[in-house]
């Protein structure tokens, strides 16, 4: 068991055995470093577990709080199959197809987003500019790394935004 494991364990046996009560306030981490001897981010991954079990909350500017009622995960049960059916693969694959046409779903495990959020002019236009004038050397540049004009507009960006 990790540091991190073993320190999130015995918080939550204090929880547990009501030495915390819920809406108590938790040690800060500087104080839980200073009094476990554990390292800033060993403390901070316990609390970061604990509050990913819901055991704890954290309010920002004030700390880390025992949570009402800890979260209680049920184990999902298998859903009950009345009676198998063949599918045909075939089938099944055209009437997903059909399905994807439905304008009125929104596909969200599609990889393919909605045409009408293509600017179709302006890429035909750019296209046929660049197709126009286009070399082998300037295909050949834009191969990994990638384009340098946009790999220094790019960075220039992120160093604006302090990325």
């Amino acid at each position: 068991m990790k540091k991190y494991q073993r320190l999130a364990e015995q918080i939550r046996e204090q929880i547990a055995s009501g030495v915390w009560q819920p809406g108590d306030r938790l040690p800060s981490l500087r104080e839980q470093v200073a009094s476990s001897g554990m390292s800033f981010m060993t403390v901070g991954h316990a609390y970061q577990l604990l509050e990913s079990q819901g055991r704890i909350i954290a309010r920002p500017q004030s700390g880390y709080y025992v949570a009402p009622h800890p979260v209680c995960r049920s184990v999902a049960t298998a859903a009950h199959v009345i009676r198998d059916e063949a599918v045909d693969i075939n089938t099944y694959i055209f009437e997903m197809l059909q399905a994807s046409r439905d304008t009125s779903v929104v596909p969200f495990a599609s990889a393919f987003p909605d045409p009408r959020l293509f600017p179709l002019p302006q890429l035909n236009r750019s296209l046929a500019q660049v197709s126009k004038t286009a070399t082998a050397m300037s295909v050949i540049e834009n191969l990994p790394p990638g384009n340098a004009e946009l790999r220094y507009a790019i960075a220039r960006r992120y160093a604006q935004q302090g990325i």
